[in-house]
């Protein structure tokens, strides 16, 4: 699975990793803003994550592209090569 991607409506994301829904073992991906967000992390099951989305016309497309770093524009890049790490208020307690 490759790590950045394009969704449909324009903007850029990295997937963290891969994960289970507790609720019912299915895969899901967990993954990131390449923009400005007040949402550190996203999830979507993973058959979402690479399927289609309808567009207005009902033309199908992929839900998201994978694209290759040197495709994201300058501030997505950034992003990824400061690695955006987690908010304060994103992260558990310390014991």
């Amino acid at each position: 699975m490759a790590a950045i991607y394009r969704h449909f409506k324009g903007n850029y994301y990295q997937v963290v990793g891969e994960g289970l829904d507790t609720r019912d073992d299915s895969p899901i991906i967990i993954y990131r803003t390449l923009y400005p967000s007040d949402y550190a992390l996203f999830s979507r099951p993973k058959a979402e994550f690479l399927g289609l989305a309808r567009l207005p016309d009902w033309r199908e497309v992929r839900r998201f592209t994978p694209v290759h770093e040197t495709e994201l524009p300058g501030e997505a890049r950034a992003l990824l090569r400061d690695s955006l790490p987690l908010p304060a208020h994103h992260l558990p307690p310390a014991d």
